[in-house]
């Protein structure tokens, strides 16, 4: 008889930025839009866009929203960490 097979998967956490604010806030000014501003062009409350400000991670609905609007305005890369040379090569 031969052994039962056992898998392991590691599954590593994912990372969500330290500077997510600061990427947010970046978004923001690049857009070209106030804080309430930013919250009507993603259908939130003001008060969801000032909890990520603070800090506060948004949910995934939230974030692919973001990142939606982001890539509409062509400014994902301001967002998403280490997509500048994608950009430049969009471009190219």
């Amino acid at each position: 008889m031969s052994a039962r097979q056992q898998w392991v998967y590691h599954v590593e956490p994912s990372r969500f930025p330290e500077d997510f604010p600061q990427r947010l806030e970046r978004f923001k000014d690049a857009a070209g839009l106030s804080w309430r501003g930013l919250a009507r062009r993603l259908r939130v409350s003001i008060r969801c866009v000032w909890r990520w400000k603070a800090g506060m991670r948004p949910d995934p609905g939230h974030l692919f929203c973001l990142f939606a609007t982001a890539e509409e305005m062509g400014l994902l890369h301001i967002i998403l960490h280490g997509t500048e040379g994608v950009r430049r090569e969009r471009g190219a």
